[in-house]
């Protein structure tokens, strides 16, 4: 099987209407159209045709499949449609979520910078003087306490 794709535009032209198989009143088979009380042919099976096909199960279904061609055309187009609308669908979900994973990446380096920061200042403040300012070292130390939480 071939991966091209049948040109369905070669198709525009053909009988409009539902197609069926029809026996006509001289004995013979048509695949048409019933259109005001009649019918439009588009194949046509003679009285000796007729009889000859209607016994072998294979004509049979042969006809039937001819008759179903423009519903089948109908819903390889519908298919098709589909089939865009998914390959539409999946590149979208697929670009939002490069951007949704290049959001996280910007997030995780600033997270990350942060962290580096805090370890710093917990670095830092563990090198705290001794002295007189005891009071202002206990606001360092709950400073040094919270960035060593941050940190970890």
């Amino acid at each position: 099987m071939s991966n091209e794709m049948i040109d369905l535009n070669q198709f525009e032209a053909m009988t409009n209407g539902k197609w069926e198989v029809i026996d006509t009143p001289a004995g013979g088979i048509d695949i048409g159209v019933r259109h005001n009380g009649g019918h439009i042919p588009v194949v046509t099976f003679t009285q000796g045709m007729g009889e000859q096909v209607r016994k072998i199960e294979r004509d049979v279904a042969d006809m039937n499949a001819i008759a179903a061609v423009p519903e089948l055309i109908a819903e390889l187009k519908d298919l098709r449609w589909k089939h865009m609308q998914v390959l539409k669908a999946r590149k979208d979900w697929r670009d939002e979520a490069l951007r949704l994973a290049q959001t996280i990446d910007k997030k995780n380096v600033r997270e990350n910078a942060l962290l580096d920061a805090l370890r710093i200042i917990r670095d830092d403040l563990d090198d705290q003087p001794t002295g007189p300012n005891a009071d202002l070292f206990e606001h360092i130390e709950k400073i040094r306490d919270f960035a060593n939480d941050a940190s970890q």
